[in-house]
């Protein structure tokens, strides 16, 4: 019989090499017998465990050696990555707005690409109308906000009601 290989996401992988950090051997063995501890033991244990590996952390906080070895050290997170990894734990309505904004983001990211693409061409321009309202994309942007509401029926379908409107001023 064939054992299918178990797959590990980057976010278990993160896990993984997080509690590395800040659990020891005796901890983990702890963790392990919890099952087979009496009922009246496994609360306490579970405590133990806890404030253990807390005081780890609080400590090796304090390492830069652990600071960097985790990733701890780099700032290079986005908005994006956050929303992301909010995602990925959120309720299904929670990850659909969450969804929603990540798209929206994407849009005005897309739209500031064009328009740097305008200001960077400006032959490109020199025969269309100067004003910025009488662009495609600036036509379009709103009526892609529209269908993704259309799409979806979001609870934060007024946010993006509201949002539509500041763009199309």
């Amino acid at each position: 019989m064939r054992i299918k290989p178990e797959v590990v996401t980057k976010m278990e992988q993160k896990k993984k090499s997080w509690d590395q950090f800040f659990r020891d051997d005796s901890s983990n063995m702890l963790e392990d017998a919890l099952p087979y501890l009496p009922a009246s033991l496994k609360k306490t244990a579970a405590i133990y465990i806890k404030l253990t590996e807390l005081s780890h952390i609080a400590h090796e906080f304090d390492n830069e050696e652990t600071l960097s070895a985790c990733g701890l050290d780099q700032n290079d997170g986005s908005m994006e990555m956050l929303l992301n990894a909010m995602k990925m734990r959120a309720p299904k309505d929670t990850a659909a707005q969450i969804d929603q904004m990540l798209q929206m983001m994407q849009m005005m990211k897309l739209y500031q690409a064009y328009q740097d693409f305008i200001k960077s061409n400006p032959n490109l321009t020199s025969s269309s109308p100067k004003n910025t309202n009488d662009d495609m994309f600036s036509k379009l942007m709103p009526l892609l906000m529209s269908q993704g509401q259309q799409n979806q029926s979001a609870p934060n379908s007024d946010f993006m009601n509201q949002l539509n409107q500041i763009l199309n001023k």
